[in-house]
């Protein structure tokens, strides 16, 4: 059996006590110093909740966002049903056809190809749309949020759904739904 407290050893063990020592007093230190000012910052704070959720789905600007996409998403549809029905109708010739085609079926192959890509583009471009259309009712939320937020005093607002215990006074929902003009 070897010795394990060669010097390497009793170096490294002398250097981890150290380095926890000095872990130690740092961690001590530093509660010690900022203790006071937590305690202190605890009592000035004022922290709020607000329902984004709701407030997002009252909006206005989210239903014609909501019809929008719908619209878009109903033409995709329609668009990829007819190439769907293409390609249905081009394997049903084939295969009546009783004769094995290797470039027929090499077509019929890059047609269902296209028909996945022309799919996955439309899918991509109905989530930029998406993006579009809810950042700037996201943003005039958050800012209506912030308005609120100032003029009241919060130093903080959270979103209800995060909220594990609070009175009613630090719900803001209602102020900000006022702001925004919405009942």
């Amino acid at each position: 059996m070897k010795n394990l407290n060669t010097p390497i050893m009793t170096d490294f063990k002398t250097m981890k006590k150290a380095v926890s020592g000095f872990l130690f007093m740092s961690l001590t230190l530093g509660m010690t110093l900022s203790a006071p000012q937590a305690f202190a910052a605890d009592n000035t704070q004022k922290i709020g909740v607000v329902d984004y959720g709701r407030i997002f789905q009252m909006m206005p600007e989210t239903k014609t966002a909501d019809q929008s996409l719908q619209t878009m998403k109903n033409q995709s549809g329609a668009e990829l049903a007819k190439q769907q029905n293409a390609l249905q109708s081009a394997i049903q010739a084939y295969q009546k056809s009783g004769k094995p085609n290797a470039v027929k079926e090499k077509e019929l192959r890059a047609q269902q190809e296209n028909l996945q890509k022309s799919a996955m583009e439309k899918q991509r471009l109905l989530s930029q749309k998406e993006q579009e259309l809810i950042a700037p009712i996201r943003q005039k939320i958050d800012a209506t949020v912030a308005s609120v937020a100032q003029k009241d005093g919060y130093s903080m607002i959270f979103d209800k759904s995060a909220r594990v215990y609070g009175d009613a006074q630090s719900d803001i929902t209602f102020k900000v739904l006022d702001q925004l003009k919405i009942k």
